[in-house]
């Protein structure tokens, strides 16, 4: 076993100049990776915050998830296979690995997740693989650490564990990033502590501005054909569409958000909002939000993306003193007839906080 030291916050890099990067392909420069880059790193991927919450949130708290480091003495742990004890911040020897190699390995467990939610568990297992791997690239591209990622697979079951994701450390330096445009922004790593799922929302309405702000941030092409997240399996399948009740400067009614030119195109006229919040089965936040996110897309891969999204907008949230939670339950039909998604996957209410 290796315990590993205390998270400590950096003030830079700032969570913006971090997106900026990784939608350029880039990293940041930074020191050679010791013990406490590692640390840092695990922690911001799947750590236990003193409250009890973690960095990335979990369908009913059911953390399906397990972080694998693994080395070919590139590391420095030498050679070998870790898994990352979030309660303990250690990392325990894993036994019966072979082909090893510098990076990362997220693997599931679904079988508490299917218990709770049934066949529906296992897109919310893979929409947390998404949240935990946004948070494990950022961290890299902080730690000046270029990255490739592989979907190993994305087929679960309730029997055993299945590794997901792999996330590869490249042997050349990379790219360094160059170039960001300034804009206030707050640390990535307060950003990793102060993510939090909110579910009370004030009457406050939202400014357009913020809500444009926190999707250029967290899906918008921030580089011609560049998103601040990885393209899986080859390209980008989720699109966004918000339903606006109560936000200044946009008329209510239902918008697609175009990640190319960062405009929100009108789709439907008019208030939408008690219909939403019938097809999502009348859940609170949904119904009292000002604005609704609405992600979507084909495929299995497309949940694991949407995952790498809505933990954009949970740390753009932060940044803009809002607040978010995942909701991925509610009346599939009828949510794709209301948004035009053809297949809904995701819900993001976005709204000030009841303090």
């Amino acid at each position: 076993m290796i315990r590993l030291p205390n998270f400590t916050p950096r003030e830079r890099p700032w969570l913006r100049e971090a997106l900026w990067c990784l939608a350029n392909g880039a990293v940041l420069q930074a020191d050679p990776c010791g013990v406490d880059c590692l640390a840092r790193i695990a922690f911001s991927t799947q750590g236990l915050l003193a409250d009890g919450r973690r960095t990335a949130p979990s369908a009913g708290g059911t953390y399906p998830l397990h972080l694998y480091i693994l080395s070919s003495g590139g590391l420095p742990v030498g050679e070998g296979a870790w898994r990352y004890n979030p309660l303990e911040h250690c990392l325990e020897d894993v036994e019966g690995i072979s082909g090893y190699f510098d990076g990362f390995l997220i693997s599931v467990e679904a079988r508490r997740t299917y218990a709770l939610y049934g066949e529906r568990g296992y897109r919310y297992v893979r929409l947390e693989v998404g949240h935990a791997l946004q948070n494990l690239l950022l961290s890299l591209t902080s730690h000046g650490l270029p990255a490739s990622v592989d979907v190993v697979t994305l087929e679960l079951s309730s029997a055993g564990e299945t590794p997901c994701v792999k996330v590869a450390l490249r042997k050349e330096t990379g790219a360094l990033c160059r170039g960001f445009q300034l804009e206030p922004s707050i640390p990535l790593d307060r950003a990793f502590l102060e993510r939090r799922s909110v579910r009370e929302y004030s009457r406050k309405s939202l400014d357009l501005e913020a809500v444009v702000r926190v999707l250029k941030w967290s899906l918008g092409e921030l580089t011609p054909g560049g998103r601040p997240y990885p393209r899986l399996q080859g390209g980008y399948r989720v699109e966004a569409v918000v339903v606006a009740g109560r936000v200044r400067g946009l008329e209510e009614g239902v918008y697609a958000f175009d990640p190319a030119s960062m405009e929100l195109e009108l789709l439907r006229l008019g208030d939408y909002m008690g219909e939403l919040c019938s097809l999502s089965l009348r859940q609170y936040c949904v119904c009292k939000a000002p604005a609704v996110i609405v992600l979507g897309g084909e495929g299995l891969v497309s949940e694991v993306e949407a995952g790498l999204i809505a933990q954009n907008i949970y740390l753009n949230v932060v940044q803009e003193s809002l607040g978010t939670v995942a909701v991925g339950a509610f009346e599939d039909e009828g949510l794709s007839a209301l948004t035009g998604l053809e297949r809904p996957i995701y819900l993001l209410p976005i709204g000030y906080p009841v303090r």
